[in-house]
C-alpha cells in the first residue's frame, strides 16, 4: 500500500484546519515549560467559585462511569476527573471512522499525543507530554527536566465538585472543534475550519481505562486545499463531513522495558535523544514498536503469554472472508511460538451487538480488523503506541473493498501462465481467499512493529523458486513483508503449487529478534550485546537480511518492489515468458458475452505495468550499489559495486527484450478490442522511460563514482552509452535498413535525451547582494559537470557516421525519411544549432 504511504498521505491531506477552541492560561498562570514537578498541592476553591453539583450534573443528565465519568446534557459534554487521575499519561489518537462516499480515508489515523491533565485551584489545564529527551541520573535528569518540552495546550474552569473533590468540566468543543496543538485541529490543508451548524458530536462512550467519542464534523472547503483534496474531494470550494473518532486512553503505570533498535531488523521506532549515553553526549536513541508480551512462567522455554495479542474481525467485514482473515493472523502462531510464546496471536469474531452492546471498533483498547465498501485496491495496518517505550497499544487494520480486486489481477498476470484455476476472472472463491490471507498475515506483521523488507524477496535463487519442494516450504519471498508478491518465475514444466508467498525465515528471525525475552537483562542497554548475537546471524545466512525503504535502497539492485529472485535478469526471463502465455488467454479470461471490455483493458494495464517494473529491475544492476547493511566488527564494506560484466549484462538483455518491438504486447486481436488510437504508446512511453533513466545524471554519476575507484575495472559512463546506441541502432549495420514504427520513436528519443545535454543553460540574472553560495559539504549531492555531454559529443559523431552510411541504403520510404531526419537533427547538435 502500498499500505503505510497511503496512511502518511491521509495525515498530510488532514493538516492546518480546525481552530483553537480554548482559552490559554494568562499572565499568572503556571509556567510554560512543564508542570511542578512532584506532587501538584491542591487548593481547595474559596466558597461561590463553584456551582453546586446537582445544579451542574443535573436529573436530566446522562452519567456514564468510566476512566472518568462522562455526563451529557443534550449537545454538551462534561468530564468528571477524580483527583488520583491528575497526573496520569493518557494517550490520545483520532482517526476517521467514515469519509465522504468515495474519499478511501475509513480507517485512516490522523495522529496521537500522549496529554497530563493538571488542576490548579479552579482550573483545569491540558497539557502535551514530550517524552524527546531522556536520560537516568539525578544531575542529568534534572538538566533534561529544566529544558522540557512539555506545554500546556488548553484550560477548562471547573464548573463543580463531586464527590473526593472530583472536577467536572465542559469537554465539548473538545470534540466538537478540536484543540490548535493536536494534530487534528490542523486537518484539511487550505480549509477555512469547521462549520459548528453542522456538524455535532454523535457519540460519547466512558470505558475502565479509556474515553471514546464520534462527531460528525463539517469542514468548510476553502480555496484549493480542503479536507480530502488529495484523496479526490473537499478541494475547490466545497465543503466535506466526516465522522471523527478520537480517544482518550490511559496509558500503563508502569511502563514496559524498551528494546533498542537495530538497523539490520526491521520495525518502526520511536525516537528520543539519550543524554546518559555511554559515549558523554546526548545521542540519537530509537526504541523499537512492539506489543507487550510476557511469559506466564517465566522459566519455561514455551510459555503462554499473560496477555495474547487479540484481533477482532469487525461485524461489516464480508463472511466470505472472516475464515481467510483469520488465518492470515493466525499464521503468526508459530513464529512467535518459535520466539518462546505459545498461542501468542489470537483472532477472534467481534461480539454481536446481543453479546456486547458496548463494543466499537475504535475502541483503543481493541486491535481490529475492519472493511471499508470503498472502491479502493489497498491495505493497511497502522498502531498506536506508548511514545515512552515502544509498546503498541492498539491496532486498526482497514481493507478497502476493491483489494479482492488487486489480488486477483496480480495473481493472474503473474502466475496464470503456469496455474490452470487462474485463467479466468474473477477467480475461484477459494483462491481469492487466499490471496486476502496473504495480505492480512503481512498488514498483521505491520501492527506487530515490522516494516518492510524489500530485501527479502530477493533472497531466493530462481532454482529455488522453480523447486516445488522448496517452494512448498519457503514460499516465492524470504519474508511475508517484503512486497515480492507472486512466484511468476516458476514455468508449467516445473510442476510448483505453492505461488503465494508463506511465513519465512526472515519473519522468524525478526520476531525471535523483537520479542524474545532477554532474563538476565534487566535495562536496554544491558540487552544489547544479545541482539547483536543475534543480529549477526544474518551474516552467514542471507535468508535473514534486511533492507529497503531508506537511501541505499534507491540504488541497491538487491532491494526490490514488485520483484523476485536473487538474479533480476533471470527472473525478468521467466516473467516474460509467463507473460506471453497470459496474452495468449488475455481475451477469453476477461471477457463474457454481451459485455465491454472494460475489464480486458485493465488487465492488460496491469500486463504492461509488470512488465516495466521487471525491466527496470534489470535496469538497476547499472550503476548500481549494493548495501551490506552491516556494523562495526560484523560484515566487511558496507557498500559494493555492482561488477561490470553484471551491468553489461543488463544492458544487453534490455537492448534484447525492453528495446526491441513486443509483438505479443501489441497483438492487435487484443489491443484493437478497447483502444482506437495509440495502440503501442504505453510500449513507446515506457521505452522512452527506460531510456532516460538509464541515461539520469544520477546513474551517471554513480558510474564517475566507480571509475573513480575502480579505475578500468569499472563500467564507465561511456560503455554505457556506447553499447546503448549500437544497440538501439542496430539496424544501420544491415544492407537495406528497414525500422519498423516503435524503433524509430526509440531512435529519436535516444537523441532527444543526448540533445537536452547540449541545450546551453539559461543566462544568469542581474547580481544580487547577500551571503555568499555556501560550498558543498563532504558527501553533498551538488550537480557536477555531466558525464554524459563528453561521451554524448563523441557518440553522435560516431553516430553522425553511421546514419549518412546507412541512408542512402533504405528502400522503405518510411526508414528513409527517418534516417534523413535523425542525420539532420544530430548534425545540428554537433553544430551547436538548437
Amino acid at each position: 500500500m502500498t499500505a503505510r504511504l497511503l496512511f502518511a498521505a491521509v495525515v498530510a491531506a488532514m493538516t492546518a484546519l480546525l481552530p483553537a477552541a480554548y482559552s490559554q492560561e494568562k499572565k499568572g498562570g503556571p509556567p510554560t515549560d512543564g508542570p511542578p514537578k512532584g506532587k501538584t498541592p491542591f487548593t481547595p476553591p474559596k466558597s461561590g467559585d463553584l456551582k453546586k453539583y446537582d445544579e451542574v450534573v443535573t436529573k436530566e443528565t446522562k452519567t456514564q462511569a468510566g476512566v472518568f465519568a462522562v455526563h451529557q446534557i443534550g449537545e454538551k459534554v462534561m468530564f468528571e476527573i477524580p483527583q488520583d487521575a491528575f497526573g496520569k499519561l493518557m494517550l490520545w489518537q483520532a482517526e476517521v471512522a467514515k469519509g465522504p462516499g468515495g474519499s478511501s480515508w475509513g480507517g485512516a489515523g490522523l495522529g496521537d499525543e500522549v496529554l497530563k491533565w493538571e488542576r490548579r485551584g479552579n482550573k483545569v489545564y491540558l497539557w502535551k507530554v514530550g517524552f524527546k529527551k531522556r536520560a537516568t541520573g539525578k544531575a542529568v535528569q534534572a538538566a533534561v527536566e529544566a529544558s522540557s518540552t512539555d506545554s500546556i495546550i488548553a484550560m477548562f474552569n471547573v464548573e463543580a465538585e463531586g464527590k473526593d473533590r472530583s472536577a467536572v468540566i465542559t469537554v465539548t468543543n473538545l470534540f466538537l472543534s478540536g484543540l490548535a496543538d493536536l494534530s487534528l485541529s490542523r486537518a484539511g490543508g487550505g480549509g477555512s475550519g469547521i462549520d459548528e451548524l453542522r456538524s455535532y458530536i454523535s457519540d460519547v462512550k466512558a470505558f475502565p481505562m479509556n474515553i471514546e467519542a464520534r462527531s460528525l464534523l463539517t469542514f468548510r472547503g476553502g480555496g484549493g486545499g480542503g479536507l480530502g483534496s488529495p484523496l479526490g474531494g473537499g478541494g475547490g470550494g466545497k465543503s466535506t463531513t466526516a465522522l471523527v473518532h478520537q480517544s482518550l486512553v490511559m496509558l500503563p503505570e508502569t511502563p514496559m522495558m524498551g528494546r533498542y533498535f537495530d538497523p539490520r531488523v526491521g520495525y518502526f521506532t520511536e525516537s528520543f535523544t539519550d543524554y546518559s549515553h555511554p559515549r558523554g553526549w546526548a545521542e540519537g536513541r530509537e526504541f523499537i514498536t512492539r506489543y507487550r508480551l510476557e511469559k506466564k512462567d517465566p522459566a519455561a522455554e514455551v510459555s503462554e503469554p499473560v496477555k495474547p495479542i487479540t484481533f477482532y474481525l469487525s461485524r461489516e467485514v464480508p463472511e466470505q472472508w472472516r475464515p481467510y482473515l483469520k488465518k492470515g493472523v493466525e499464521d503468526w502462531k508459530p513464529v512467535f511460538e518459535k520466539a518462546g510464546f505459545k498461542n501468542a496471536i489470537v483472532c477472534k469474531d467481534a461480539p454481536t451487538p446481543a453479546e456486547d452492546p458496548n463494543w466499537d471498533p475504535e475502541d483503543a483498547r481493541h486491535s481490529v480488523i475492519r472493511w471499508v465498501a470503498e472502491p479502493v485496491a489497498n491495505a493497511m495496518g497502522p498502531h498506536v503506541h506508548d511514545p515512552r517505550s515502544g509498546e503498541i497499544i492498539s491496532s486498526h487494520i482497514v481493507f478497502w473493498h476493491d483489494i479482492a480486486k488487486l489480488t486477483q489481477m496480480w495473481y493472474f498476470v503473474q502466475c496464470s501462465g503456469v496455474d490452470a484455476k487462474a485463467r479466468q476472472l474473477p477467480l475461484p472463491q477459494d483462491l481469492t481467499g487466499e490471496l486476502i490471507r496473504y495480505v492480512a498475515a503481512h498488514e498483521v506483521g505491520h501492527t506487530l512493529g515490522l516494516r518492510h523488507n524489500h530485501r527479502a524477496s530477493q533472497a531466493y535463487s530462481i532454482a529455488q523458486l522453480r523447486d516445488p519442494a522448496f517452494t512448498a516450504k519457503n514460499g516465492s519471498v524470504a519474508s511475508i513483508m517484503s512486497y515480492g508478491r507472486y512466484n511468476y518465475v516458476a514455468q508449467p514444466e516445473d510442476g510448483v503449487k505453492s505461488l503465494i508467498p508463506v511465513m519465512a525465515p526472515y519473519d522468524f528471525f525478526a520476531i525471535n529478534w523483537g520479542y524474545r525475552p532477554i532474563p538476565e537483562a534487566s535495562s536496554p542497554e544491558a540487552e544489547r550485546a544479545k541482539l547483536d548475537e543475534w543480529a549477526a546471524k544474518q551474516i552467514e545466512d542471507p535468508f535473514l537480511r534486511f533492507g529497503g525503504e531508506d537511501g541505499p535502497s534507491q540504488v541497491d539492485p538487491t532491494v526490490l518492489t514488485e520483484n523476485i529472485g536473487s538474479d533480476p535478469i533471470g527472473a525478468t526471463a521467466m516473467g516474460l515468458k509467463n507473460l506471453d502465455r497470459v496474452m495468449d488467454h488475455l481475451v477469453k479470461a476477461t471477457t463474457t458475452k454481451g459485455e465491454d471490455y472494460k475489464l480486458l483493458e485493465d488487465t492488460y494495464k496491469e500486463v504492461l505495468g509488470h512488465r516495466s517494473r521487471w525491466l527496470s529491475a534489470v535496469a538497476k544492476q547499472v550503476g548500481g550499489v549494493v548495501e551490506n547493511r552491516t556494523l562495526a566488527g560484523r560484515g566487511d564494506i558496507t557498500f559494493v559495486r555492482v561488477p561490470a560484466d553484471k551491468q553489461a549484462a543488463a544492458v544487453k538483455f534490455l537492448l534484447d527484450n525492453a528495446f526491441t518491438t513486443p509483438t505479443k504486447i501489441i497483438d492487435p486481436k487484443v489491443v484493437n478490442q478497447f483502444r482506437y488510437t495509440g495502440v503501442a504508446s504505453d510500449v513507446a512511453s515506457q521505452q522512452r522511460a527506460l531510456l532516460g533513466s538509464l541515461l539520469a545524471s544520477t546513474r551517471l554519476a554513480r558510474l564517475f563514482d566507480a571509475e573513480l575507484q575502480d579505475g578500468d575495472k569499472a563500467y564507465t559512463a561511456s560503455r554505457l552509452v556506447n553499447e546503448l546506441q549500437d544497440g538501439i541502432f542496430s539496424e544501420l549495420k544491415a544492407a537495406d535498413p528497414k525500422i519498423d514504427p516503435l524503433r524509430r520513436q526509440l531512435q529519436r528519443g535516444y537523441i532527444e535525451v543526448l540533445k537536452k545535454e547540449f541545450v546551453d543553460a539559461p543566462a544568469a540574472g542581474p547580481a544580487t547582494t547577500g551571503p555568499a553560495p555556501k560550498l558543498p559539504l563532504i558527501g553533498d549531492t551538488a550537480p557536477r559537470a555531466s558525464e554524459l555531454r563528453a561521451v554524448g559529443r563523441v557518440a553522435l559523431r560516431r553516430l553522425e557516421t553511421q546514419l549518412a552510411a546507412a541512408a542512402p541504403k533504405a528502400k522503405d520510404a518510411s526508414t528513409a525519411a527517418h534516417l534523413e531526419d535523425a542525420l539532420a537533427e544530430v548534425r545540428d547538435i554537433l553544430k551547436g544549432k538548437q
